[in-house]
């Protein structure tokens, strides 16, 4: 094979690799499917996990409506709701020391701001007071009517707490998933490309497997077939 043919056919490979992957990365960041209520949340998995530098909970927010093929009466999310209403909010506490802490908790709405500020609180829409939660679930609810950015913040200790004992849980409601960039059009070009180097690098391999024979009896490597008279 000549050295041409040789890049062409690496040069294909490489082409039909990066179209692969351009695809697969369509699909990994292609954005969730806000009116599927699962999202990341899948059944009893531990997926919508939550954490500071001290404390972790699993974190779960449900409405009223059924999921399609589920009994309950409520449909579960993790941090995108994506409409308004009545909003059941519970955490799970992980660390079975803080089962004997009590837990306050407050259900806030926030203004991200601009230029990455720290969000600030703009509402409180629920709150309860610090208890003991020995099964280490701690439930709450409140009547979102507005699309935004809210927060479930729970602290953890009583007396004097600092910002280590705040463990603030975000999420959105009414608010799509931002649009990513569709990837295929690259991927498509990525790929008629691989399929044309491929097809040039095949008729310059048979091409040059034509050419051998006649080659190697010009050059006197190989003896031209005996011709028998009629």
């Amino acid at each position: 094979m000549t050295h041409r043919s040789a890049f062409l056919c690496r040069a294909a490979a490489v082409l039909i690799g990066l179209s692969l992957t351009a695809g697969a990365a369509f699909g990994a960041g292609a954005p969730r499917d806000t009116s599927n209520g699962r999202q990341m949340y899948q059944g009893a998995s531990m997926n919508c996990l939550v954490a500071n530098d001290f404390y972790a909970v699993h974190f779960t927010a449900m409405q009223e409506g059924r999921y399609e093929n589920e009994r309950h009466e409520f449909t579960k999310y993790c941090q995108e709701i994506p409409g308004t209403g009545k909003t059941y909010l519970s955490i799970d506490l992980l660390d079975r020391d803080v089962r004997n802490t009590p837990v306050a908790l407050r259900v806030v709405e926030e203004d991200l701001g601009e230029g990455g500020q720290l969000p600030k609180e703009k509402s409180t829409l629920a709150e309860v007071p610090a208890k003991i939660y020995k099964n280490g679930t701690v439930e709450t609810y409140a009547n979102i009517t507005q699309p935004g950015h809210y927060a479930l913040i729970a602290v953890i200790g009583d007396g004097a707490v600092t910002e280590d004992d705040r463990l603030r849980v975000p999420f959105s409601v009414g608010i799509p998933s931002p649009a990513q960039p569709n990837r295929w059009p690259g991927a498509l070009v990525a790929l008629v490309g691989a399929i044309v180097l491929a097809t040039l690098c095949y008729v310059a391999y048979r091409n040059l497997g034509l050419r051998r024979p006649t080659n190697a009896v010009a050059a006197g490597t190989e003896k031209a077939p005996r011709r028998f008279p009629v």
